[in-house]
Parts: C-alpha cells; structure tokens; sequence
C-alpha cells in the first residue's frame, strides 16, 4: 500500500469515527444535569398566614369572609404541594428549599416570586 492510499484510508476513518461520536452525542447521550432553582417554602406560608390572619382580625369581616379565610388557608397546603410537584417539570430544574442552600445563592434562580405570583400572595 503507498503513503498516499495509506494517508487517504486515516483521513476517511478519523472522518467517519468523528461522524459517529458526533451522532452518538447528539442522539444518544444522556441530556445535559438539570439545573438548579430554589423555593423557599416558609416564607409562602408566612405570606398566607398573614393574609389569613388579617381577615381574621379585622373588626369589619363577616363570618362569611372568615369562614372563607379558613377555608382557604386549610386548602393551601395541598394547592402548595401540587404546584411544587409540578415546578420541575416545567422549569426543567431540580429545585431546592432555599433553607437546603448554604453560602451565597446568586447564581441560582429563585422561584419564590414567581410562585407567589400564582398562589396569589
């Protein structure tokens, strides 16, 4: 075999080797490791117990506003529980209680605001 055949026959295998890891990284390789996002969990909570606790305590409510009040805040929990089990299916991240994050979380994006938005707090 000549130098010339021989360096043909390397160059169209290295191409064909390199077209095979290409195809397997775009088709069937594992996608990339979720990202990250964080809730904070508690502080929704104390948003809905304020909320709760100011139709409670206002002299002018009826005991229709405050049954309603109640009625929502024991109904919260499981609207809470849902809406976290749903959150990492559409933000496509793994999310963290933010009390579960130590040091500086700058660079994480924080879901709480967003959450609250839907929640209605």
């Amino acid at each position: 075999m000549s130098a010339k055949a021989a360096s043909i026959l390397i160059l169209v295998n290295a191409l064909v080797s390199a077209l095979c890891i290409g195809a397997y990284a775009w088709w069937f390789a594992p996608q990339r490791a979720p990202g990250l996002a964080v809730l904070d969990v508690g502080e929704l909570y104390r948003l809905k117990e304020t909320q709760v606790s100011a139709v409670l305590v206002q002299p002018d409510s009826s005991d229709a506003d405050r049954a309603q009040a109640l009625k929502g805040a024991s109904a919260f929990g499981l609207e809470v529980t849902a809406l976290i089990q749903s959150l990492p299916e559409e933000c496509r991240c793994l999310i963290l209680a933010r009390g579960a994050v130590v040091g500086s979380a700058r660079r994480v994006p924080d879901l709480t605001p967003e959450v609250r938005r839907r929640l209605g707090l």
